[in-house]
């Protein structure tokens, strides 16, 4: 018998059997189980020709085991339980006690087509031991698959990462690469359930790398992954490249059909809330056609969900709101932890409400969303707090693998500081931790455009790479933008550092046929002399950079002195923390209005520190002080905490107004941020839609990648974000498209006096009708005359702001004015 990859026997040629010691069922399972991986078509071809020779298996375990894979072949439905229960009954009985628990294991999966899903893991786990007997990697693999359906529908992504890595050490010792495909696609589904995004992107797109072409389940089984991971994203450009893609192949025969049914569920939902109602049309009408039996729970919730999105797009509010009803109960039937995983139905169903006029309930589903989330961040935590108690795991160092920075490849921040932290725990070497920033890299971007930017990035991480090699041991890390940073042991002395730092860009950068000369600020801090953890060493190597950056000396090592200030500096910093810690702050709030109807649209929330010997403190005077110590994440979470607590206040008094807070730098390049509002919105009760974050076009084009990663992450927990000082910057509309905004405020250096400039006139204009190009809302800052106001009326700007309106109004004042207003 030949096999998976032989050639085929021609027509009426008849398969012989092989030659080999293993059992004739098991060779037969095995081969008709590789075809499987390639299509299923050609699965059905090799187990066609096994079934020609079957009479030849005096036992009949031949044609059991083909009875069991025509199963799993077959669409899965509800009955396929009764035929699984069936088959390891007889297997049982005829003396194959492997393909007994195989059978009992698909059986117990398909619990996930409506069945008790607790009752099936817990009898699953009883299987366990059985499971672990089993000499055939391939069918231990198998016999584990089933679990995954299971701990994704309870909702347990702790036992789905757990099993995810055993199937994928079983792949990587049969070495099939079929069996690998499938089983890293599992580990990406895996790494997005325990909340890492980052890694689950990373490790689907690789295997639709590594599938290659244009077939194959396991390939389109990874798009359709990809398709829900961006969805809950927010990612719907993403989504719409995949679905146009992927959506209504000619194969589908060859795909796995629940996959097909979620792309296609998920398809309508996205295509009507873009309008592209045939599209959706046809999504459904593909779906009608499959008996609901061969339905997962979790498609149906999706398709009914689906449907009362098209309904609503095609003017039918009544209908849509009823389906919206049935998709909430629906969603209401998953267990309490899948809940949490699925939060995203939540928001989905917000914004249906919203659309539909049903303001209460989509405030109501909306903070459902937003405890989820909380509860899925928690889920998520302990995900991977469990997996990493577990040492016997050989594939959890893959995990890290992936946690990194997805242009460069190289570490983050987080993940330098974590291997940092236990190369000192193991005292593998008295490390040195330096720090590197790109000098004129701006310049770079300017002359050459972001993409080349990027490019020049990786070549850099490239060279990193290489010049770090000779230490044998070392860590390479991108830790923000135009900055990296290295750890290196200490034992060579400084002499093979300073070599590195001096050579390693002596000759230029190739880059699209471009000689790029780069040189680099680099400041240095030493294990123990200058701290004894890596957060700390870290700390002290950005002092010396920033050192470095302004004496552009090249080198420059981390000393004590370098904390110096003058008495007034080192008084401001204790000042700035005692502020936030006893009030002595004041949030004043700025309306904008509506160009149109002079409707209040929201507020800008400003600060002012009322200190206490030298009276009012301008924001100019102690925020830049506050960016360069890093304590301005410290203030920023204040005026947030702030913020949300007067949207509160609103609130109970029948007053809606959005609140626009500054993000900095440091706030955005935190991995924990998001964090950070979550606990503030549990904290004051209010609501992320509440609030409305302005991030400065300068700040976002620092490392675009990471910033809209960040904000599509934050936009995922129900924020909405601005883009401040348009203009002031240098966007590339390859990544603006990208940011996940909702509005753009136009920096006031366009709109003062504009009329006098035909010119300015000319690139106001501009900004508007991009913004409006975009989908984005526009905003005039520092309208102060009433030609400012009408210009940018007929220019068609959507919102404005300025003193001659309304100056900034201390809280108080604002809701009483916010009230007469109505």
């Amino acid at each position: 018998m030949p096999t998976s990859h032989s050639t085929e026997p021609g027509p009426g040629q008849k398969a012989s059997r092989p030659h080999t010691d293993t059992a004739l069922h098991a060779v037969a399972f095995r081969e008709v189980w590789f075809a499987r991986l390639i299509g299923i078509e050609q699965a059905h071809r090799v187990l066609a020709r096994w079934r020609a020779v079957q009479a030849d298996d005096p036992q009949g375990l031949l044609a059991l085991r083909l009875d069991l894979i025509s199963v799993r072949l077959a669409p899965p439905d509800e009955d396929a339980c009764l035929r699984y229960r069936e088959l390891a009954t007889r297997l049982r009985a005829s003396g194959d006690p492997e393909g007994a628990v195989m059978a009992s294991s698909l059986a117990l999966g398909t619990a996930a087509y409506g069945g008790d899903v607790l009752k099936a893991v817990a009898a699953f786990e009883q299987l366990v031991p059985d499971i672990e007997k089993m000499a055939d990697p391939l069918e231990r693999s198998i016999a584990l698959g089933p679990s995954l359906y299971l701990y994704q529908a309870l909702g347990n992504p702790a036992a789905y990462l757990r099993q995810a890595n055993k199937m994928l050490t079983l792949a990587k010792g049969m070495g099939h690469k079929g069996m690998c495909e499938a089983a890293s696609a599992n580990l990406g589904i895996a790494l997005y359930l325990a909340g890492d995004e980052l890694g689950a992107l990373r490790v689907l797109k690789s295997v639709l790398d590594s599938c290659g072409g244009d077939g194959g389940w396991i390939r389109f089984g990874a798009v359709v992954c990809l398709a829900g991971i961006h969805h809950a994203l927010g990612n719907t450009d993403m989504v719409l490249s995949l679905l146009s893609a992927w959506a209504f192949p000619d194969r589908h025969a060859g795909m796995q059909p629940d996959a097909v049914n979620h792309f296609h569920a998920l398809g309508a939902e996205v295509y009507a809330r873009q309008g592209r109602l045939d599209e959706a049309r046809r999504c459904l009408a593909f779906l009608e056609q499959v008996p609901e039996g061969q339905l997962s729970h979790e498609v149906r919730c999706q398709l009914v969900l689906s449907r009362a999105v098209y309904l609503q797009a095609l003017g039918q509010p009544e209908q849509a709101r009823q389906a919206l009803d049935d998709a909430v109960r629906l969603a209401e039937f998953f267990s309490e932890s899948h809940r949490v995983l699925g939060s995203h139905y939540w928001r989905s169903f917000a914004q249906l409400a919203r659309d539909l006029g049903a303001w209460e309930l989509a405030y109501g589903h909306l903070d459902r969303y937003v405890e989820l989330e909380q509860k899925k961040k928690y889920l998520a935590s302990e995900a991977r707090r469990m997996v990493q108690q577990e040492h016997g795991e050989p594939d959890l160092a893959m995990l890290d693998e992936f946690r990194r920075d997805p242009l460069t490849g190289l570490a983050n921040r987080e993940q330098m500081r974590v291997q940092g932290d236990e190369w000192l725990a193991r005292r593998l070497a008295e490390p040195v931790v330096l720090m590197m920033n790109l000098r004129r890299f701006n310049a770079i971007n300017e002359a050459l455009g972001h993409e080349v930017g990027d490019e020049v990035l990786v070549a850099v991480a490239d060279r990193l790479r290489a010049a770090t090699a000779v230490f044998g041991l070392a860590l390479v890390a991108r830790v923000y933008a135009d900055q990296f940073a290295l750890v290196v042991p200490r034992d060579g002395g400084d002499a093979p550092i300073r070599q590195l730092a001096a050579t390693i860009f002596s000759t230029p950068l190739s880059v699209r046929g471009h000689l790029v000369d780069i040189s680099a600020a680099w400041g240095v801090a030493l294990a123990p002399d200058h701290g004894q953890a890596m957060q700390q060493l870290m700390s002290n190597a950005e002092i010396a950079l920033h050192e470095d950056r302004q004496n552009c000396a090249g080198w420059t090592m981390f000393s004590p002195q370098l904390r110096k200030a003058s008495p007034r500096q080192l008084s401001l910093v204790s000042e700035l923390r005692r502020a936030a810690r006893d009030d002595e702050f004041e949030l004043l709030l700025q309306p904008k209005f509506s160009l149109a109807d002079d409707r209040v649209t929201g507020a800008e929330a400003l600060i002012r520190w009322n200190h206490p010997a030298r009276g009012t403190v301008p924001p100019v005077d102690f925020i830049p002080f506050a960016e360069d110590l890093g304590t301005i994440r410290d203030i920023t979470a204040w005026v947030l905490r702030r913020a949300m607590q007067i949207t509160r206040r609103l609130e109970q008094v029948g007053l809606v107004c959005q609140i626009a807070v500054n993000v900095s730098a440091h706030d955005i390049g935190a991995a924990s941020f998001g964090e950070t509002l979550l606990r503030l919105l549990e904290e004051t009760g209010a609501r992320a839609s509440d609030i409305r974050l302005e991030l400065t076009e300068s700040v976002a084009m620092n490392d675009p990648m990471q910033v809209a990663g960040r904000m599509r992450d934050i936009s995922a927990l129900g924020f909405q974000w601005s883009l401040d000082d348009f203009g002031t910057g240098q966007s590339s509309l390859s990544y603006l498209h990208r940011l996940p905004l909702h509005e753009l405020k136009i920096d006031r250096s366009f709109v003062r006096n504009a009329g006098a400039s035909k010119a300015t006139i000319t690139l106001l204009k501009a900004a508007i009708d991009l913004g409006a190009n975009l989908g984005l809302r526009t905003v005039a800052e520092g309208a102060e005359t009433q030609e400012d106001w009408d210009l940018l009326r007929q220019l068609g700007c959507d919102a404005a702001q300025g003193w001659l309106r309304a100056r900034p109004m201390a809280v108080d004042a604002f809701v009483s004015w916010l009230a007469r207003r109505g």
